[in-house]
């Protein structure tokens, strides 16, 4: 008896095992979709992906845009949507340092909706700075390890848990300094963040 439920048990394991992860899950894309081109703090136009891009990003879903603030400074806002591949979406400051990006400073900072995190990087003589955090459309958070049990623990219930956080990186290009308060406060919240 015991052998049989054993047995049984194993059987149920490497189904689930094989049968759970082609569960479709509720992406995030429509939150991609629906940003806004301009608000009263900004405007943005798309900017495509390169291609080294779009090929490590494998399944997951991203979109990239130049931002505009307004009253100064310019900045690219990319957003990723792991819910296809989440091992696309990891520690932003591993791609800016995988781009030559060396940073120097790395701060928390407070958004609306929660944390992020402030980096100032150098490259060739140049400066630029960079904002990041993982968004499920509540709340905001810088930590990749939340970012993981969160991902994590909606696998396990089937999209039960909450919302696909997706990561939002904005960095300001050289030469364009952006005042970081003004977007905590103005932009990002009309962008929907």
């Amino acid at each position: 008896m015991k052998k049989k439920l054993l047995w049984t048990v194993l059987g149920l394991l490497v189904v689930l095992t094989f049968v759970w992860p082609m569960i479709p899950l509720a992406t995030a894309e429509s939150r991609l979709k629906a940003l806004p081109a301009q608000g009263n703090h900004f405007r943005s136009r798309p900017l495509e992906l390169d291609q080294a891009d779009v090929d490590f990003l494998g399944k997951a879903t991203a979109v990239q845009h130049i931002v505009a603030v307004r009253g100064g400074g310019r900045m690219i806002l990319t957003v990723i949507d792991g819910t296809r591949d989440r091992h696309a979406v990891h520690d932003p400051s591993y791609c800016f340092s995988g781009a030559g990006w060396k940073i120097s400073q790395r701060k928390p900072v407070f958004t609306a909706k929660g944390e992020a995190v402030l980096a100032m990087m150098t490259k060739d003589g140049q400066t630029a700075e960079a904002m990041w955090f993982f968004d499920d459309g509540k709340h905001q958070f810088a930590s990749p390890f939340d970012f993981w049990l969160r991902t994590s623990s909606r696998r396990i219930t089937a999209g039960l848990s909450g919302n696909e956080p997706i990561l939002v990186m904005l960095r300001s290009l050289p030469g364009h300094p952006i005042d970081w308060s003004k977007v905590q406060t103005d932009v990002l919240p009309e962008m929907g963040f």
